[in-house]
């Protein structure tokens, strides 16, 4: 197994939105720990666990944990319009040796609530499913079917046909956490593109799934994950 899945971990330091945030630290742990730790815990990979940065701190903290940091990325691909697909793009051209494994399964530092469990289960249902692509994802809080546009400060439905109706009436809609993506690697460089339809779903509750992007978001994480503040 050890020679057919492989993990990347994304973690730049250049966020836009809250600084170093992969750095920012609950219960004493920086937030690239969280990954790494599930992902050495799922034992689906033996020490292929990478850290993709452009950051000499990121790579000595992920380093510290375990993971492999082979090389230090170019800055363009931490700031915008590069996303994470370029980042994965990128690991195999610079290592292309893992091109031959089957599997790359890329996990969000952002997401620190993810458990080995939820990498094993998403890889069973992955396995099942006959599919080359998996991504998690989380129930919304509100039906998606009722959203609606602002436009000169007038509310436009999305879907006209379901504004009407109550939440009860109306299918649950879910929306991609990022917290894990599964790829099958021959088809992801083929493709160059996360969505390779079909795309199976796992979900994670929404309990779990905190995508930290603002210090809202991190202050939230840490409530819940017990890390209170004094």
């Amino acid at each position: 197994m050890f020679n057919k899945n492989i993990c990347l971990i994304p973690a730049k330091a250049s966020s836009s939105r809250l600084a170093l945030k992969n750095l920012l630290k609950i219960n004493g742990k920086e937030l690239i720990y969280y990954g790494i730790n599930a992902a050495f815990n799922s034992r689906l990979f033996g020490d292929n666990i990478f850290v993709s940065t452009e950051s000499l701190d990121i790579k000595s903290v992920a380093e510290g944990y375990g993971a492999k940091v082979p090389y230090l990325r170019d800055q363009k691909l931490s700031i915008d319009p590069a996303g994470v697909v370029d980042v994965a793009l990128d690991f195999f051209e610079k290592v292309p040796e893992y091109e031959t494994f089957e599997n790359l399964f890329i996990i969000l530092p952002s997401a620190p609530m993810i458990l080995a469990e939820d990498i094993l289960k998403a890889y069973r249902v992955y396995c099942d499913s006959d599919t080359r692509c998996l991504m998690s994802v989380t129930e919304t809080e509100h039906s998606a079917l009722r959203s609606v546009y602002i436009r000169k400060q007038v509310i436009v439905p999305l879907f006209d046909q379901y504004i009407n109706k109550k939440s009860q009436e109306l299918e649950s809609t879910f929306q991609i956490n990022g917290a894990i993506t599964i790829l099958n690697v021959k088809s992801f460089i083929q493709q160059r593109s996360y969505f390779i339809h079909p795309i199976i779903g796992y979900e994670i509750p929404r309990k779990r799934s905190v995508d930290i992007d603002t210090k809202e978001d991190y202050m939230l994480a840490k409530f819940l994950m017990g890390d209170y503040e004094k």
